[in-house]
């Protein structure tokens, strides 16, 4: 398979593109946007086409994850970004009429380098942020109305994590320890953080690093069966893993090919999906960084799903 888009380059040289976030308009999806961190300068937004619609020189942005509806308002995204030198927290507002993104909260990120962040929506639409560190520290935050933070949590793993995805609808947190591979634990913050292996490198499927995770959940409409899928930056090989979470199963990896007018991605960092359907892209739309962008900076590419589906006949 091969990318259909590609976003302009990032404003920064060397390794700077980094994580993705897909926001998806609630009336027109044409005008959805991706959200992307240069994690030596800013967040960026682009359109579907791959055009740069905003770019917020604000700080070094690691990873980003969005969510709309929190505390039940349907007229409001938060995006959340990890930053580094400070370490910090960081909270976005997306504004839905314009699509502009601004900063409307800072915190001590409490990490000594943060790298993954993530954000969970639980039953109550309470958001909450987990945010992890190179040293293997995660920390869970309640995000109030305010855009205040309390720590709820903490747990650690034993080398470097990076990758974090909530499924917000089974309540799971999916954590991704680069030279180790998937954990799974529950997104409850007033449960223990067991963490349970979902994938682990060396099964003959994972390469590290294990990078962006990212979950892509579809129900048919005529019989009405829901099927969720994690997938998985498997860097090592330039490939990308699917897993079937109900049984674990791996559905089949591929990788992104190039063609003339697009290359192939490689060494693919932060990873974003999504089954709503936009122009072009029926069953969604996958969006991958790429951390080889020959004669220009890195940037992100956009992949059909109903290319993943076909490639692995699912």
């Amino acid at each position: 398979m091969s990318p259909s888009v590609e976003t302009a380059p990032v404003p920064s040289r060397g390794d700077a593109a980094d994580d993705p976030a897909v926001w998806i308009h609630p009336e027109e999806p044409g005008r959805s946007l991706i959200v992307g961190t240069d994690k030596r300068s800013g967040l960026l937004v682009f359109d579907l086409a791959g055009n740069q619609r905003q770019y917020l020189a604000e700080g070094r942005f690691n990873n980003v994850d969005l969510r709309t509806g929190a505390w039940g308002r349907a007229d409001l995204t938060i995006a959340v970004a990890s930053a580094r030198e400070p370490a910090e927290l960081v909270v976005f507002e997306l504004e839905h009429e314009t699509g502009r993104v601004r900063v409307v909260a800072r915190h001590d990120a409490v990490i000594d380098e943060p790298y993954g962040i993530c954000l969970y929506l639980d039953g109550r639409r309470q958001p909450w942020i987990v945010m992890n560190g190179k040293d293997g520290l995660f920390v869970q935050f309640e995000l109030r109305p305010d855009y205040g933070v309390a720590e709820a949590r903490r747990w650690r793993t034993e080398t470097q994590p990076e990758g974090c995805v909530a499924d917000d609808e089974a309540g799971v947190l999916y954590i991704g320890e680069e030279e180790y591979g998937v954990w799974r634990l529950s997104a409850d913050p007033s449960q223990p953080a067991n963490l349970v292996s979902f994938a682990a490198i060396g099964d003959g499927v994972l390469q590290a690093d294990v990078e962006g995770l990212a979950v892509y959940r579809t129900t048919d409409g005529t019989t009405g069966e829901t099927k969720t899928y994690l997938v998985v930056s498997s860097q090592g090989d330039n490939s990308y893993a699917v897993y079937d979470v109900a049984s674990r199963a791996h559905r089949g990896s591929f990788r992104i090919g190039g063609h003339p007018d697009i290359d192939e991605t490689s060494e693919t960092d932060g990873i974003a999906v999504t089954s709503t359907p936009l122009p072009g892209y029926p069953e969604g739309v996958l969006v991958v960084q790429d951390g080889d962008n020959p004669g220009q900076n890195q940037n992100f590419k956009l992949v059909s799903w109903v290319e993943v589906r076909a490639a692995l006949g699912m």
